[in-house]
């Protein structure tokens, strides 16, 4: 069945993309299929491998990259087949890009392609991330192509394919504001898909700020009440719709841990677990920067100094629920203080410990938090709010692991559990375990 895709933001922002499409592969097969959101937005396995060759366009953006800036990064080895409309979609509208599809004229001196264990881990990941209620960009497969990509050795090639309410960022914000100020006008536009007649430039650039500062606070927020790291919080990964893109070095943490770091590239923990809420904020003013042409600096300045407590109001919301009382109520503010303190100094299993409090065994398992839950107790007013599962570092690797061995069954395993990952299943009991002890240093590598 044909696809039949726009390419709105192309039309809209021609000065931002380039017309492209992937390379031809011998022997394209989907090895994961995302059933679920296949019959969401109407499309099925063979529709997809017979539109996958469709041109579509590799979008420009810039962004600083650990704080340094980089005017053209772009789409070097992805690209957005186009857009439908669908009113199954959560924004009645969706893109659709396949990442690792070959390179573009944004490479550089990069081969354009990617390897089957990372297309497979933001597959599990994104997928996980969306069960638990986080927005995130979503997975529809995974597809070998057929051919061998030269990495430290030879590794099968594949492609994910990623729905996306689009696929703007930050930095495609500052790419336009190099260009000129009608590029910017147009994104802007487009981003805040708002045509209303009657709202200057200067009110929609305000607007998106405002919008886009809101909605990463709420999503940094989920972050650190699930313990997610994503790893490179560069503008370039930071979307105007307030999604998770770009799962490269990301993990969930084991062990509580403010200063917890995966990523091999971040010597110096500048995107570690605690400093994530600050490091949006830095980012948000970024953005405000790029739309300085548009938008007065006061109005810029008051946006980006809200945020601290845009965040702080989003995550007392998120611990709240996660706890079981009121975020309203005068003492929740410092209860959930409190709790991370408590949790600073006796580094638990995270995931472990806010689960127990939904199962009630937090006192026999957490001794040293008895005070603080009979605190915490007299105050909740609903049942706390916790998932079992979540994609444990050792089970994701354990997982990619058996299917780089044409094994697939572990993955699906960790997939089926992250669909519904609060309610506990039988058949999922060895997901709840902790990380073994052994299991230390864990690094993660950009390869998605």
């Amino acid at each position: 069945m044909p696809l039949t895709f726009a390419h709105s933001f192309a039309d809209a922002v021609p000065s931002l993309s380039v017309p492209w499409r992937a390379e031809q592969w011998p022997d394209p097969r989907i090895i994961v299929f995302n059933h679920e959101l296949g019959q969401e937005l109407g499309i099925d396995e063979a529709s997809l491998l017979s539109n996958i060759t469709q041109q579509g366009h590799a979008q420009a953006y810039s962004g600083h990259q650990f704080g340094q800036f980089n005017p053209l990064l772009g789409d070097g080895r992805a690209l957005v087949l186009g857009d439908c409309a669908q009113t199954n979609a959560p924004h009645g509208q969706f893109e659709i890009s396949l990442k690792g599809s070959g390179p573009t004229p944004f490479a550089r001196r990069g081969d354009g392609r990617a390897t089957l264990g990372p297309m497979l881990r933001e597959y599990l990941i994104s997928e996980a991330l969306h069960g638990l209620g986080i927005p995130t960009t979503r997975s529809l497969a995974v597809i070998t192509t057929g051919t061998d990509v030269q990495r430290e050795r030879l590794l099968p090639g594949a492609v994910v394919v990623r729905v996306a309410q689009n696929h703007l960022r930050v930095g495609s914000v500052q790419c336009a504001a190099m260009r000129d100020d009608d590029s910017l006008a147009a994104l802007v536009r487009y981003a805040l898909s708002s045509h209303e007649d009657g709202v200057s430039d200067a009110e929609a650039a305000g607007l998106l700020l405002r919008r886009v500062s809101t909605s990463q606070a709420k999503l940094v927020a989920q972050w650190m009440r699930f313990g997610f790291v994503h790893g490179v919080m560069n503008t370039d990964n930071v979307t105007l719709s307030g999604q998770t893109i770009d799962f490269g070095p990301c993990a969930f943490i084991d062990s509580f841990h403010p200063q917890a770091v995966f990523s091999s590239i971040d010597s110096h923990g500048r995107y570690s677990f605690g400093r994530q809420p600050s490091i949006m904020g830095w980012n948000i003013a970024r953005l405000a920067e790029a739309l300085l042409p548009l938008m007065s600096i006061d109005e810029a300045r008051n946006i980006v100094h809200e945020f601290p407590d845009m965040y702080r109001r989003s995550w007392l919301d998120e611990m709240a629920d996660a706890v079981g009382i009121s975020p309203d109520d005068d003492h929740a503010a410092g209860v959930l203080d409190d709790l991370v303190a408590l949790l600073d100094v006796h580094r638990p299993d995270y995931a472990q410990f806010m689960r127990s409090l939904s199962d009630g065994t937090t006192v026999s398992l957490f001794p040293w938090a008895q005070q603080w839950e009979a605190e915490v107790s007299s105050l909740r007013v609903a049942a706390p709010r916790n998932p079992v599962y979540v994609p444990r570092n050792y089970l994701v690797e354990d997982a990619l692991e058996h299917a780089m061995n044409a094994d697939m069954s572990v993955f699906s395993l960790l997939v089926e559990a992250g669909k519904n990952p609060y309610l506990r299943e039988k058949r999922f009991e060895k997901l709840e375990n902790p990380a073994p002890e052994t299991w230390q240093d864990y690094v993660t590598y950009c390869g998605t």
